[in-house]
């Protein structure tokens, strides 16, 4: 007989939809490595797309913000997020 599947043991991560105070709409959560690994992440839609080729979204590792000892998630990559988003929840579709 066989076991049941458990319907989680495909899920890599989860995902937030959130809103910056400057209303940037982004998604926040985290995936997991196969290690087991938390790595948390951001997602931005891609504002240079300039072909039907280039991607919608652009994922990057997060890190908390260092000041007011908030976790709001802020992408590694300075080159792409001019200033840190400051989160909050929001009911936008995202996608």
């Amino acid at each position: 007989m066989n076991k049941p599947q458990n319907k989680n043991q495909n899920e890599l991560g989860a995902l937030w939809k959130k809103k910056s105070k400057t209303g940037m709409s982004f998604l926040s959560g985290y995936i997991n490595d196969h290690d087991g690994q938390r790595i948390d992440i951001v997602v931005f839609a891609n504002g240079n797309k300039k072909n039907e080729k280039a991607p919608d979204y652009r994922l990057y590792v997060s890190k908390p913000l260092e000041s007011n000892n908030t976790k709001a998630p802020v992408a590694a990559n300075k080159q792409t997020v001019k200033s840190k988003p400051v989160v909050e929840e929001v009911e936008d579709d995202i996608l």
